[in-house]
């Protein structure tokens, strides 16, 4: 069902004693907001949302009433955005995407998000364990294999493998781990990550 992982996140960090009246968050990959977003659209203080694809304001104005809605290239508002956030959500696209084929999956993006993250803040993002379909796309095997720094990146563990990554990843940039856990989407090949980061 649309946006039960999402609410399965919010529930436990409202029991850890997470006050979302109190945050501001943002949504980088926003596309309509009626999956993930409308979840927490409600319970955060203020919301932004970010979408490269003009045909989706209209339903982001309606799914999202109270957001503030940009129409941007989240990757090169990213860069330069000076505001910080206290929750930011990847619910990024799978495989590789993007005019040129310069992304993929959130390898380039989370750099961008450490740097918009306030201290102590949630970054929470998709992470593929098992892609589909996965032979019928070599370019995205090369990049992931390249990214996990694995021969294959068919089948990785959450918990032996992504989510020591991560924290391995996030200390590179000179970022301590809070809290982390993972959140099932499907039973097939998709969790979130949830990490809480003593962010710069």
């Amino acid at each position: 069902m649309r946006g039960e992982a999402m609410r399965r996140i919010c529930e436990r960090l409202t029991q850890e004693g997470l006050d979302f009246s109190k945050l501001k968050g943002l949504d980088f990959f926003a596309r309509e907001g009626d999956w993930q977003t409308v979840v927490y659209a409600s319970r955060i203080g203020a919301l932004e949302a970010w979408e490269i694809n003009l045909e989706f304001l209209p339903a982001l104005r309606k799914n999202l009433p109270g957001a503030t809605i940009r129409i941007v290239n989240s990757y090169d508002y990213g860069r330069t955005c000076p505001n910080r956030y206290d929750f930011v959500v990847l619910d990024n696209p799978q495989a590789i995407f993007g005019a040129n084929a310069e992304y993929c999956e959130h390898f380039e993006a989370l750099s961008i998000a450490l740097n918009l993250l306030r201290p102590n803040g949630y970054l929470i993002f998709n992470m593929n364990w098992a892609p589909f379909n996965f032979d019928a796309h070599p370019e995205w095997k090369k990049r992931r294999n390249a990214f996990y720094g694995v021969a294959d990146t068919a089948n990785l563990s959450i918990d032996q493998f992504l989510l020591p990554f991560y924290r391995r990843f996030f200390t590179s940039y000179g970022v301590d781990t809070v809290e982390c856990f993972s959140e099932p989407r499907n039973q097939e090949y998709l969790a979130y990550a949830v990490f809480k980061l003593e962010a710069k």
